[in-house]
């Protein structure tokens, strides 16, 4: 387990327009919740603090409809700028104390608990990128040392997280669950991933 003491954080990075799902994904509906609340739901059972949500499109949308008890709320207003503004904006909200930061993507509701937690004991105990690797592919979420937090602010454009591994000690957690791999990024993937999970649609 991760020590009281070490406070690993999370970011949720729920800025995408979902253009080529035609609406908000984050307003979804995923079981009693919508896609974005599942998500903060998951980090919030894992224990990440702080959790730290960076909205962009479509926010003045999302918020009313967000739960934002207990995390950080970050507007991204230059989200059509590309990823890379989210993942700075996400790692300029958290505080200098972190040991590091879990980054889940909020179309991934499905992402487990138990994923989050075997990432994290990882994490603590190896000051590293820590990768989850499934089906032979890397796969999120993915976690960032504190060391990583500078590389990660010089990030341009369309880059993500990825673009710096190459600078930092990597760990690959293999993880047999396939279904943790998925995403939504159209209709369909949204119905093949509640079918999945025994989810009606309605």
């Amino acid at each position: 387990m991760v020590p009281p003491q070490v406070n690993i954080a999370g970011v949720i990075l729920a800025a995408g327009q979902s253009s080529r799902f035609g609406k908000p994904k984050q307003l979804l509906p995923w079981g009693k919740r919508n896609v974005l609340n599942t998500c903060i739901a998951t980090a919030k059972h894992a224990m990440l603090s702080p959790i730290a949500v960076v909205l962009g499109a479509h926010y003045e949308e999302i918020l009313p409809e967000m739960d934002q008890e207990g995390v950080e709320v970050v507007i991204n207003h230059e989200w059509a700028e590309g990823q890379s503004t989210s993942v700075k904006a996400g790692v300029a909200a958290l505080p200098e104390d972190v040991h590091g930061a879990v980054f889940l993507l909020a179309d991934q509701p499905q992402i487990s608990v138990q994923l989050i937690v075997s990432i994290m004991e990882t994490a603590w105990k190896r000051n590293a990128v820590v990768l989850p690797v499934i089906m032979g592919k890397r796969a999120n979420p993915v976690y960032f040392p504190k060391q990583a937090f500078p590389a990660l602010l010089k990030l341009e454009g369309d880059q993500g997280g990825r673009a710096v591994l190459s600078q930092f000690p990597n760990i690959l957690l293999e993880w047999l669950d396939e279904d943790m791999a998925g995403d939504i990024d159209t209709p369909e993937d949204y119905t093949r991933l509640r079918e999945r999970f025994g989810l009606c649609q309605g």
